[in-house]
């Protein structure tokens, strides 16, 4: 199966044989896809340029395997170029991609949302609750599903002043000693947060949620983000 240009991103690149790459590739049209890139390491390679993260490419690429072999690459619009410690936000979504979306499957929604927290790691510094919302936006999209607007015993609505506890494979459920505030959940539930400890709070859930997904997957951008200490304008930990 041959695929035309198409629109999509370098998640991570490794050595493969002496002068060849293996991509790991995400796309608008048949999402994560692993292309061997044969000769690209060569110093006179016209993709080396274009084989950098956060570079908006088209990609074609053939073959009926698992493993794609490339056919071309052109660089599609300007590329995201991420300020200090928003580039280890940057590979912390590729990871989130790498790792829990299955190989061969398309999800065009996954990737405008790829797109548009780009955009906010480039020129806002609204950064947390930008990646808090991909977080989100990803989970559902995978059909993991993410109750935020009721309670999953009684299904009565969230309330905003009471506390919650929630339950990673059934939702959230009302409980005096909870960790979660109502507020919270529905300020991830509409995407819009007021406060910061919204936002600490939803960042704690989301790395519940995350990690049981993940199923003992490490997160190497966690760990960047960790030694060196990165800033406030990106909330991963």
């Amino acid at each position: 199966m041959a695929l035309a240009l198409q629109a999509g991103f370098l998640l991570h690149q490794y050595d493969y044989q002496d002068s060849s790459l293996i991509l790991d590739v995400f796309t608008h049209v048949a999402g994560r896809v692993s292309v061997v890139a044969k000769g690209v390491k060569q110093q006179k390679s016209p993709y080396l340029g274009l084989l950098r993260p956060f570079v908006p490419i088209n990609i074609s690429y053939f073959g009926t395997g698992s493993l794609k072999t490339l056919g071309n690459i052109e660089q599609g619009n300007a590329e995201f170029i991420l300020a200090g410690n928003n580039t280890y936000c940057g590979f912390y979504l590729n990871e989130l991609i790498r790792y829990l979306i299955p190989s061969g499957e398309p999800y065009p929604d996954v990737f405008v949302n790829y797109l548009s927290c780009l955009q906010v790691l480039k020129t806002s510094h609204k950064v947390e609750s930008a990646l808090r919302t991909f977080e989100i936006q990803l989970i559902q999209s995978l059909g993991y599903g993410l109750n935020l607007e009721c309670d999953v015993i009684t299904g009565k609505a969230i309330q905003a002043e009471e506390n919650y506890r929630y339950m990673l494979e059934q939702g959230a459920t009302l409980d005096c000693a909870g960790a979660l505030k109502g507020t919270t959940l529905i300020a991830m539930h509409r995407q819009s947060y007021s406060e910061q400890s919204q936002l600490n709070q939803a960042k704690w859930l989301m790395r519940q949620v995350i990690d049981f997904h993940l199923q003992g997957k490490i997160l190497h951008s966690r760990q960047l983000i960790s030694k060196f200490k990165q800033t406030s304008s990106c909330k991963i930990n």
